[in-house]
């Protein structure tokens, strides 16, 4: 890499949206402390996270609403995480919030 070039961020948190939700371990569907941290980033790090859709891809890009007619609720609310940050404490906030 020449002097100057932007570097690319990471993606801690990939997803594959031909696969369920359930087979990715670093999704889950709440939020609890139980839960270990999937990823640890230090402060000031730019990252990626890739996200499901709160049905966890059951509404495909097809152009049909039957998608959304046939959700089946009791799958859904995924989220990707928890991410740690290297040095934080219980209750430390972003400075830039």
């Amino acid at each position: 890499q020449h002097q100057g070039a932007p570097v690319m961020a990471e993606t801690i948190i990939k997803i594959d949206l031909n696969k369920s939700a359930y087979e990715n371990d670093k999704i889950h569907n709440r939020w609890h402390p139980d839960i270990p941290l999937v990823a640890t980033v230090k402060p000031g790090d730019d990252f990626i996270v890739e996200c499901y859709d709160w049905t966890g891809g059951q509404i495909k890009n097809d152009d049909s609403a039957d998608d959304v007619r046939d959700v089946d609720l009791s799958q859904v609310h995924f989220l990707s995480g928890p991410i740690g940050v290297e040095g934080a404490e219980p209750g430390d906030q972003d400075p830039k919030k």
